[in-house]
This record gives structure tokens, sequence and C-alpha cells, in this order.
């Protein structure tokens, strides 16, 4: 029972869960989706109270996102087509609402520095976005692209006479939540302000090719517990009465031997990489400071960093100037790279401010146990076992509830039973086990006898069946399992299902499944041939469409020249 739905579930925990999409990404995808498509002929628009949109999902803050806009924004990327699988869509869910509340954070953190979006802000930046939609659709429904409004209008109803211009614009303000609209405004306000700060000189910009050679001695708060200042004075003593820096390295740092042998150099690196790291430690004023230092000749007072772990005296031990050989002719390009370092290492720094000061709290109870769950996969078997044991009692009255999420909680609580049954399989535990199995089998018969359908559910539950010696409810499952498969990718799902045919005793239903599979997975090579094919030959047209194009430049170009000639015959100036 451990084979195929705890190695998929195993994969479902190791995936990398919110890198966050950001909002600049969330407005593109949103941009990309034409909801009138999407929206079937007179549909009514969502009303959220009659259908619990208004539940929180996660907090950050004061700010509350509820579970209508985290539809919206699910709807905006997946344009109106989220995944029918229960994991699929459990896992988009918990990466879409982790990835709203790190942009939630970092715009509180924001507006806390003084980027507040104004409503007039918010509403120049939603009118934008749904002209943009607009002019999509014009580009697609009219000749050539180009009409005004009524033509517009009229092309909609031709396509679906329950739909007008109006309504589109209705649907489309209603489809974005403002929580979005905020993000974005408030995140733009801030790169638009670092572009006007940042204005480099000529000698800035080329202070990015400059390598830069630390060296410190180090003194251990931990080590030597409030002696630790007595300790770095006496240092900065000793160096002041003549004490070479790295005689004074060996006999007061407490950095690793490797540093020691050094003469207390550590690591470099370019100027600006290792400005932003003495800035974390000290601040800008005093990073700015030893930043000017010439090599072996300046040092610090004694200093303790932010975290106040330990006592430092900085020195530069060695700089290297290295601009490359384009650096003049291409300083603008160089220029630009500077700014996008600067703005980069600035987000950053918010970043972290915002993560430290505006964490985000789930509020929906499955969402909090899928974050737990995400959680276990570097813990030992005790401490899985107890927060496996603890994640399973809160979902049982989720999956008891009438909430619309219970079929979603039923998924999960089965992978979450079925990890129990291993657990205490490992740690020899019978009386665990037994009891274990018993919620896992009443689990999984009520998922399917409620109307759930999934197909790796599907698989466990029919190896289970063929593990009890019921190899006639199995072969039902199986049946089944075999009719969900229909797409050419899936062909692995059907060895699977080859695999536990074989185990059931049913040999020609094996190898009938496994030439299905084998045929799916030839369709598949075909479609990604022909989808190479013409990806190929696309790239092959714009090849000629450039190589024509600059073809016409140059004989333009020529025809140019050969028109600023001056005749044979034509007086010359100067003669």
């Amino acid at each position: 029972m451990a084979g195929i739905t705890v190695r998929t579930f195993r994969e479902l925990l190791k995936r990398k869960l919110v890198k966050g999409i950001g909002l600049v990404a969330l407005l593109g995808v949103a941009a990309s989706m034409v909801i009138f498509f999407a929206v079937p002929p007179g549909a009514p628009m969502q009303r959220e109270e009659a259908t619990g949109l208004t539940q929180p999902v996660v907090k950050v803050g004061d700010v509350v996102v509820t579970e209508g806009e985290l539809q919206k924004f699910i709807n905006a990327q997946t344009q109106n087509n989220p995944p029918s699988e229960y994991g699929s869509l459990l896992q988009l869910r918990y990466q879409t609402a982790q990835s709203i509340a790190n942009q939630l954070a970092m715009t509180l953190e924001l507006e806390k520095q003084g980027y507040q979006a104004t409503s007039a802000e918010i509403e120049a930046a939603k009118e934008e976005f749904i002209k943009s939609q607009i002019d999509m659709l014009r580009q697609q429904l009219l000749p050539e692209g180009k009409g005004d409004d009524r033509a517009l209008d009229k092309a909609l109803r031709e396509r679906n006479p329950n739909m007008s211009l109006r309504r589109l614009r209705e649907q489309l303000a209603a489809e974005v939540p403002d929580l979005q609209f905020r993000l974005f405004v408030t995140q733009d306000k801030f790169l638009k302000s670092l572009r006007e700060k940042y204005n480099p000189t000529d000698e800035q910009v080329r202070l990015m090719f400059e390598q830069v050679f630390p060296a410190r001695i180090f003194v251990s708060v931990e080590k030597h517990k409030d002696k630790a200042e007595a300790r770095i004075k006496e240092a900065h003593e000793a160096l002041k009465s003549g004490m070479s820096f790295a005689e004074a390295v060996k006999q007061y740092s407490d950095d690793p031997d490797a540093i020691k042998n050094r003469d207390g150099r550590i690591t470099g690196g370019g100027y600006y990489e290792i400005q932003e790291q003495l800035t974390n430690l000290f601040g800008a004023e005093v990073a700015n400071r030893i930043m000017a230092f010439k090599p072996n000749k300046d040092y610090t007072e004694p200093l303790q960093d932010k975290e106040k772990k330990g006592y430092y005296i900085y020195a530069i031990a060695e700089r290297k100037m290295e601009p490359p050989p384009d650096f003049n002719e291409k300083k603008d390009q160089y220029r630009q790279a500077f700014i996008s370092m600067r703005i980069n290492n600035e987000q950053q720094r918010v970043m972290i401010a915002a993560q430290k000061n505006f964490k985000p709290e789930f509020q929906d109870p499955l969402l909090a146990q899928f974050d737990k769950l995400t959680k276990t996969m570097g813990m030992q078997t005790p401490e899985r076992l107890k927060t496996f044991k603890e994640i399973n009692d809160v979902l049982t009255p989720i999956v008891n509830s009438s909430s619309p999420n219970v079929r979603l909680a039923q998924w999960m609580q089965i992978l979450v039973l079925n990890q129990l049954v291993l657990l205490h399989k490992e740690v020899k535990d019978k009386e665990g086990e037994k009891k274990y199995e018993e919620q896992l089998t009443i689990a999984l018969n009520r998922f399917f006898n409620e109307g759930g359908e999934d197909l790796n559910i599907r698989l466990m539950r029919a190896e289970r069946f063929i593990e009890q010696g019921k190899k006639q409810e199995a072969l039902g499952d199986l049946e089944i399992a075999s009719g969900l498969v229909v797409r050419s990718n899936d062909f692995p799902f059907l060895l699977g299902v080859a695999d536990l045919y074989e185990k059931a005793g049913r040999k020609d239903l094996a190898q009938q499944t496994r030439k299905r599979a084998q045929d799916m997975q030839k369709e598949l090579q075909r479609q990604q041939e022909e989808q190479q094919k013409m990806i190929q030959k696309q790239l092959e047209e714009m090849r000629k469409q450039q190589e024509a194009e600059q073809k016409k430049q140059k004989e333009a170009q020529k025809q140019g020249q050969g028109e600023q000639k001056p005749a044979a015959n034509a007086p010359q100036q100067g003669k």
C-alpha cells in the first residue's frame, strides 16, 4: 500500500511551495484572461454572502483575505479553469494564499514607510486593467483590431446575445479583487521612487567592478560572556600601540583557524556586495566608513553587531579594481545594471522587514493543516507521528461539517491516515496500526460513497482490497481507475493499474492495460514531436522575416548613401 499513493504524497510535500507569484505576474496572468468566453450566457453574478465567500482564509496584520478574494486570484491564474484533481487544487489554494500573504506583508511594510495607495490611484489601476482587457477583445473581434465601443458592443452581442460591453465591464471589475490593485499600486509607487532615487555617478558605477577583501577581529559573546567587550577593547589598544593586525587576530580573534591563518581575511566580493553585508551587520553609516578604508592601514573602533552576537574590529585587506574594457562605450548599460542592483537590494530589505513585522496567519483550518503537513518531511518518526495525529484530529470535524471544502478535507485526511498506518507499522505498534487501518477504511468508503473521485485514492483502495483478499472489489476500483485515465501524459497511471491487475490475478487485463499505456505513450511522443516541429517552423519563419527585414534595411541604407553622393560634375564645397 506504500507504493503509488505514498510516493505521490511525498512528491506533493517535496515540491517547493511558496516562492511567491508576485503582483506584477498576477496582473499579467489576469490580463491574459478573457472573461467573456468563460462566462455562460446569462450567468448570474455570484453573491458572496450566499456561497460562504466571506469566510477568512489568511490574515496579515489587520488585513483579512477572504475565500472570495482567494478564488478570484486563483481564477485569474488559471483563466477560470482551476485543476479538478483534489491534490492539485489544494496545493494551488495553499500556494496562492501564501503568495498573497507575502505580497500583502510587503505592501503593509511599504505603507508603513509612506507608500500609501490612494483610493483614486487604485481605481485608476482598475480602470487601466479593464481598458486593457477590452482592447484585447477589440483586437480579437473587430476587423484589423480597429473600431469604436459601439462596434465592439455589436460584435459582443453577435457572439453572445446575453453579453454587452457594459456587462463585460461589470464582470471584469467583479472578477479581480480590489486587494490586487492595492498591492500593485503600492509596490509600483515604491519601484518608481527607487528609479527616481538612483542617478549614479560614473565612479559609483565603476565601483561595481571593484573586488574588496575585508579582514576582522571577532570576539564571541557566547564564548566570553560579559568579558567580551573588555577583550575587544584590549585588542583595539594593542593595535593602537603598534601590534600588527595579523598578530592581533592570532591573539584575540574567535574566528575559525581557517580565517585566523589568513590574518583575519574573510571571503571577499564585489564592492556593493560587501557593503550590503556590512550594512546588515552594523548599519549603513558604519558600512560606508569601512568601505572607504585604505588596505592594511585603517581599522575601526570596537563594533557590536545588530544581533549582539559579538564584537568586531574591521579593516580592508585588499582592493582590486577591474572594470571591463568596454566600460566607457557601454556606460549607460552598466548604469542601468547598477540601478537594478540597488532596487533589488532595497526590495530585499523591505521583504525581510515585512516577514519580521507582518507574519501571515492561516484562518482557514484546512490550509493551516496543509501548512503544518508541508513541514513534516524533515521530522524524526516520533515527531512526525505526533504531528500527523494532531492534523487528523483537526481534519475530523471539517470532514463532518458542511464546509464547501469538505471533499478536499476528506482527500487530505485519507493521505494523513495512510501515513499514520505506515508510521505505526514502522514503530511496530500493532494496536495503533489496526486503529488507523479501520479509520482509513471508513474514510475511503465515505469519500467514494459521498461522490468523491480521485485516481490516486482509487488505486490506494484497490491495493488495500488486494492485500485483504477482496479481489472482486479491487477489480471494480481498477476498472473505474482505468476509465479515469484519458490524457496521454497520464499513461504512468495505467502502468500502476496494470501492476495491480497483475497482483489481483488478472494477467489478461494487465496485458491489455499495459498495451493501452504503451499506445498512449506513443501518442504523447507523437504530440511532442509535432509540437517541436511547429516550434521549429515558427522559429524558421521568424528567422526568414528577420533576414528579409535586415536585407530591406541594408538596401535602404545603400539607397540613402547613393542619394547623398554628389553628381560627378557637381561643384565640390571648398573648391
